[in-house]
């Protein structure tokens, strides 16, 4: 039988003998693990065990219990976006005189990843882009002073 059949031929010839061989009568109990990363847990006797029993309640209906839900999220607090002042923003970012090159540089990025209108909600995208402007004008001042300072 092997014979002018390919190995892919003689594979699924094979599981289908298998398959013919191993019938069960539809009557016996399945013990079967159920889908991917089931942790290997059996479940029931059936396929259909899972979803409901004679009494309408399945393992199931343990998981849609309309008792518990998940916490809401709470909504963002986007009331900083209505600081546009110098000196609010200057606070924002905490500007300190003693700052350094590099912690001025993370001060700056921490800031836009929080203020940068490509991540504000659309009706704060104005105000984003003029918090992130004066932001910068502040840094870069603050980073000037220091490169003066140096010899």
């Amino acid at each position: 039988m092997i014979l002018g059949l390919s190995t892919f031929e003689v594979v699924l010839d094979r599981l289908d003998r298998d398959r013919a061989d191993a019938a069960v009568p539809a009557s016996a109990p399945w013990t079967g693990i159920r889908g991917l990363n089931a942790g290997f847990v059996g479940a029931g006797s059936g396929p259909a065990d899972w979803r409901t029993s004679e009494t309408g309640e399945g393992a199931w209906s343990a998981y849609q219990d309309d008792d518990y839900a998940p916490p809401p999220k709470p909504a963002p607090d986007l009331s900083f976006f209505k600081r546009l002042s110098a000196e609010e923003i200057a606070a924002d970012i905490a500007l300190k005189a003693s700052d350094t090159v590099a912690q001025l540089h993370l001060k700056r990025r921490n800031f836009a990843r929080l203020n940068h209108p490509d991540r504000a909600p659309e009706e704060w995208r104005e105000a984003a882009t003029t918090r992130m402007k004066i932001a910068n004008l502040l840094i870069d001042d603050a980073l000037r002073v220091i490169h003066l300072k140096q010899p």
